[in-house]
């Protein structure tokens, strides 16, 4: 008599042998999301500078005033969830404004940002692509930069000047930015704070020495 097949032991090497699978590929995607990031950065990066921006950590690009730092944030949509799944990249783009005598952590994201439907919707931003394969990689960087020329710096320009980011009703400045901001509008700003905030930023300070940069990703 021939045995019967076991179908639960049979699905349950399948199901393992998927799963090793999968853990066997992680690295390699890894490393094709991370390069494909390290290239959109790059790109970006030379984009931006014909705006004043300057690239300042791996994915912040910052651009100083006399008491604040307006600053442009990318990030990857699903990196907080573990290695990614496959090749695909979509990108989210966020606008800040840090005051440099603010003693807290100021990388926090207090502007509007590109998945903001309500605000967005009509532009159509299409900000993903994949890694691997380059599609739709030129239409990402370009509306990129677009979400940065035509959104960023019109909402940059309202806020440029410190009475209106200390007395609009829409500042993007809370209490203690705003008590800050008039302690350095006074000449009271600590330069320790001050050092602190473009620390946080990866902004050079002169004199301080700095870090070795870190070798870029091999581009795709």
């Amino acid at each position: 008599m021939v045995p019967r097949p076991d179908r639960r032991r049979w699905r349950s090497a399948a199901r393992q042998g998927r799963q090793d699978s999968t853990m066997n590929d992680a690295p390699n995607k890894t490393q094709i999301v991370r390069a494909g990031m390290e290239r959109l950065a790059r790109d970006v990066g030379e984009g931006l500078a014909g705006l004043g921006f300057a690239r300042s950590r791996s994915k912040f690009w910052t651009r100083r005033h006399p008491h604040h730092l307006d600053f442009i944030h990318l990030f990857r949509s699903g990196s907080s969830y573990g290695a990614p799944y496959n090749a695909s990249v979509s990108v989210r783009v966020h606008l800040g404004i840090a005051v440099l005598d603010d003693e807290r952590e100021t990388t926090w994201l207090n502007g509007p940002d590109s998945s903001d439907m309500a605000l967005f919707h009509a532009d159509r931003f299409h900000l993903r692509f994949n890694a691997a394969t380059g599609s739709t990689y030129e239409r990402c960087l370009e509306d990129v930069l677009r979400f940065a020329t035509t959104r960023g710096e019109p909402w940059f320009s309202a806020w440029r000047e410190p009475s209106a980011l200390l007395d609009g009703e829409r500042s993007p400045l809370d209490g203690e930015a705003r008590a800050a901001l008039a302690r350095s509008l006074r000449g009271e700003a600590s330069s320790e704070r001050t050092a602190l905030t473009l620390k946080r930023f990866g902004v050079a300070v002169a004199g301080a020495r700095q870090k070795p940069p870190r070798a870029a990703e091999p581009a795709l």
